[in-house]
């Protein structure tokens, strides 16, 4: 594993930072998984609402590396992210490996600029966003490849986070500096009960799961048990001050983190019987961050400090909640993403699905390099994200993507 200390230059962090970027400024940050780096900066909201999110910010633009600066990721603060929503069940049989595995472009509506941010959990639907060239960032949502004309999300910023297998889509946009929770159902976009909010998943039930409170101060873990309920706040274990729920499960498991008074953010489990589970942390790991939940499996990383606090390592790991035991993944992933038959999508060097230890190379898009995946189908065989890469003619070139696979 590579090491990349505190005092890599400034062009260094530049470039990272730029390849997130959209061309026209001051249009936000074209990374979704982790946008909202750009929104605190832009915001100068200097207060951590949780470490864990912040820093997951940075490792996405990390063009693959196992380890990064520390420094560099706590100034980041970040509200939460969202993963695509699978169901909580018991651990599925052995994988298959994905075969014949094709991508296409999604249409844009002659946008050229576009991010997939979000997918349901039968593949059919896709949710993202496009940015005309001088005009105004607004959400979009596909069915079956095609795009649907949808109401558009109010505010600035506005992104879908999640999505279900209804075309029910949850997200949030800012109102100034306040951030809105929003659900788009039927021919309406409407705000979620709450007041200031964000919301980050949905289940096929029409659960969301999101945060109560501004995100980079504080925030508190709710769900909302219909789009038109009153949120309903999540116990916060003692010894903890905050923390915000970023998936829920079919069977009601809602995955999240919380955040001490530090700001660091570690991941936990709030079960349909009532209980709440502090996920431990992988073997000698200070942390441990979700980034997806399906079938009984949470898909994460941990996070190792270095004696000096310079550097940061992170590995890959699968944590099975019927017995509380880690299982590190085949290879380190800038977020992992699970379907319930285990395969594991996520991106390094490029895109791929990992099928116990076999590592599947999903195919490029007109020869680009750089992916941030978004979307995970139930049965692993849908992904969907969009391109990073720094062009001749483009700072980055964002291009919303589909990709399937038997």
């Amino acid at each position: 594993m590579t090491e990349e200390k505190k005092d890599m230059t400034e062009d260094d962090r530049a470039v990272r930072i730029l390849r997130t970027m959209p061309a026209e400024p001051p249009l936000p940050s074209t990374v979704d998984v982790p946008r909202t780096m750009a929104d605190g900066r832009r915001r100068r909201r200097v207060r951590h609402w949780s470490g864990g999110v912040a820093l997951v910010a940075v490792t996405a633009v990390a063009a693959g590396g196992g380890t990064v600066a520390a420094t560099a990721q706590r100034d980041t603060p970040a509200p939460p992210v969202t993963p695509a929503t699978t169901t909580s069940k018991a651990p599925a049989a052995a994988p298959l490996v994905p075969k014949d595995c094709k991508v296409t472009l999604l249409p844009s509506g002659g946008v050229k600029k576009a991010l997939v941010t979000a997918g349901d959990p039968t593949g059919r639907y896709q949710a993202g966003r496009v940015y005309p060239a001088g005009g105004k960032v607004h959400t979009v949502v596909w069915r079956d490849g095609a795009l649907l004309p949808v109401p558009k999300m109010p505010g600035g910023d506005p992104s879908f986070r999640d999505i279900n297998s209804s075309g029910v889509a949850v997200g949030y946009s800012f109102e100034g500096e306040t951030q809105q929770a929003y659900v788009l159902e039927g021919d309406s976009v409407r705000r979620l009960r709450g007041g200031q909010a964000t919301a980050a998943a949905i289940n096929d039930r029409g659960v969301i799961a999101g945060a109560l409170g501004d995100p980079y101060l504080s925030a508190t873990p709710v769900t909302w048990k219909s789009s038109r309920a009153t949120p309903t706040r999540l116990p916060i274990p003692s010894g903890f001050t905050g923390g915000a729920a970023v998936d829920i499960g079919e069977d009601g498991t809602v995955l999240g983190l919380v955040h001490g008074k530090n700001g660091e953010g570690t991941a936990y489990l709030w079960l349909p019987d009532g209980t709440g589970r502090l996920l431990p942390k992988p073997g000698q790991a200070d942390f441990f961050w979700a980034d997806s939940m399906s079938n009984g499996r949470v898909f994460g990383r941990a996070v190792d400090d270095s004696a000096d606090g310079s550097t940061r390592r992170f590995k890959s790991y699968r944590y099975v909640i019927a017995t509380g035991k880690y299982e590190k993944l085949a290879t380190q992933l800038i977020t992992a993403l699970g379907a319930e038959n285990g395969w594991v999508l996520g991106s390094v060097g490029g895109p791929v699905i990992l099928a116990g230890q076999k590592v599947v190379k999903l195919p490029a898009y007109k020869k680009m390099k750089e992916y941030e995946m978004t979307a995970f189908s139930a049965d692993g065989r849908t992904a969907a994200g969009y391109t990073t890469d720094t062009t001749g003619t483009e700072p980055v070139a964002n291009r919303p993507l589909k990709w399937t696979c038997r």
